[in-house]
């Protein structure tokens, strides 16, 4: 028996001395957590999301987790259908006819129909601010029936079957379809409730590719909807700035950064842990006539275009020079390009000041811009830049700005909104540049305003300087982003 007992426990010693040997790879449960969920780090959580055209795309990213719109705009800008299956445009252009898909479900599991989009679409024109739907606007008898003039079943030229939604215009609008890609319009249910997503995230109903786990004022978590998608959840995590994010991001605690800090993008492009994606915004100089005489102020412009100019050659992820373009689309014009060079270099005499003042509204992107124009001034001119970055009341005061030499102003610059994008300029345009903007909108909607952007260059008044672009740093849980056209997050591509 003790001969038994003495076999056993040798034994015994002999299996625990071997294991302790055995080195445990923990490489494939590795993988698998890759696949369980992602942080992603933000400046805020938004608690509103029934009015949302201005917010930053970091708070729309969160919606368009969670929902999807009858049409969507593709990371290559074309309009394709997403909750309807095809689109039919009448010949006068005039109505619109979206088939509903027959697999798309609230996240409830019940399934979604034509009646349900025609529900929210009246939510939207009896709740929502006018800013947030000039799309609808376009639709016949919806000013009247937000005007209470008539019932929206009577009035309202919206209609459905079980499987399709037909809508009728006013007149032909050609972007009514890109319009209606915009995140605002993405299918919702009880949009006033909305309003408050911490108070009543369980009571939601939506149908994107995610729904909403827990909700708070650090954190809102979501959680898959669907199989199409790689990471069963995404935690929307706060964080006091992006430079705490990119110190959790360090540490993997963050997965995802949006425009992370100046100084980190060289690094992160080098370890290729940077996307950087194109936007439709730029940076764009108005010259005070009344200070700078016509030959000043091309001097300052190309002095200006020179400082960014050597800035964005050692740090290619921030911008993207003009190059000339009011707009990136047309920097495919080589000989546009070609002549508005051949313009800016002509030479002349100016009497230089000893300082000039300019001033720009108070933001990331403007802060560099600014630090660098103040620094090549200084390095190579005899001339003193000084500039005041302003809060948002104080840089709609026109009479402010007008003590400046030099104003910077951020615009949407997308080339198929012209007439919106010089609407927004028209306080610094000239009677001349007025007129011509004026004469385009009564001739010719869409019309050719290469006349009105040859006006704004050749005298110097508003002059384009850089494109934004969006930097994302990634950890390696995600090897790719695909933005869409709208500039959010596609998260049926995010891998």
């Amino acid at each position: 028996m003790k001969k038994y007992i003495i076999l056993i426990l040798i034994t015994i010693i002999i299996v625990a001395f071997g294991i302790s040997f055995i080195e445990y790879d923990d490489s494939s449960a590795a993988n698998v957590g890759l696949q369980e969920g992602i942080t992603y780090g933000v400046e805020s959580i938004p608690n509103d999301l029934k009015n949302i055209s201005e917010l930053s795309s970091s708070d729309k990213n969160i919606l368009c987790a969670l929902t999807k719109g009858l049409v969507e705009k593709n990371k290559e800008g074309e309009i394709v259908p997403s909750l309807a299956s095809e689109v039919n445009k009448s010949e006068d252009g005039i109505q619109y006819e979206f088939k509903i898909r027959d697999d798309v479900y609230w996240s409830d599991g019940s399934k979604v129909t034509g009646k349900d989009v025609v529900t929210f679409f009246k939510e939207l024109l009896k709740e929502c601010n006018d800013d947030e739907i000039t799309c609808l606007l376009q639709v016949y008898g919806a000013k009247d029936f937000r005007d209470g003039k008539v019932s929206f079943d009577k009035g309202v030229a919206i209609n459905c079957s079980d499987d399709s939604v037909t809508i009728r215009l006013n007149n032909k609008y050609d972007r009514f379809l890109e319009e209606l890609s915009k995140p605002q319009y993405r299918l919702r249910s009880n949009i006033i409730m909305w309003n408050d997503i911490m108070k009543n995230y369980n009571n939601l109903l939506y149908c994107g590719d995610y729904k909403i786990k827990s909700a708070d004022k650090g954190n809102i978590t979501l959680e898959k909807n669907n199989d199409s998608v790689k990471f069963k959840r995404i935690s929307f995590t706060k964080d006091d700035s992006v430079e705490l994010s990119m110190a959790s991001y360090e540490v993997n605690e963050r997965d995802i950064v949006i425009n992370p800090p100046e100084s980190e993008l060289n690094k992160l492009k080098d370890s290729n842990k940077l996307i950087t994606i194109q936007k439709n915004s730029g940076a764009y100089i108005v010259m005070n006539n009344s200070s700078i005489p016509m030959q000043g102020r091309r001097i300052v412009y190309n002095y200006i275009y020179k400082a960014i100019g050597l800035y964005q050659s050692n740090n290619t992820s921030e911008y993207d020079l003009a190059e000339g373009c009011y707009f990136r689309e047309e920097k495919d014009n080589l000989n546009m390009i070609q002549q508005r060079k051949v313009d800016s270099s002509k030479e002349g005499e100016w009497n230089q000041p000893k300082v000039l003042t300019l001033i720009a509204e108070d933001n990331k992107k403007n802060k560099i811009l600014c630090r660098i124009i103040k620094e090549w001034f200084a390095a190579n001119t005899n001339i003193t830049i000084k500039y005041t970055l302003a809060n948002d009341d104080e840089f709609k005061d026109s009479e402010l700005k007008k003590r400046y030499d030099v104003i910077i102003v951020n615009n949407d610059a997308i080339s198929s909104e012209k007439e919106e994008f010089y609407s927004r300029f028209e306080e610094y345009l000239s009677e001349d540049d007025l007129n011509i903007l004026e004469s385009l909108r009564i001739n010719d909607y869409y019309g050719d305003y290469h006349t009105l952007e040859d006006s704004l260059f050749s005298n110097y008044n508003i002059l384009p300087l850089a494109f934004y672009n969006e930097n994302i740093a990634i950890s390696d849980k995600v090897s790719d982003i695909s933005i869409d056209g709208n500039g959010n997050i596609d998260f049926d591509g995010l891998n």
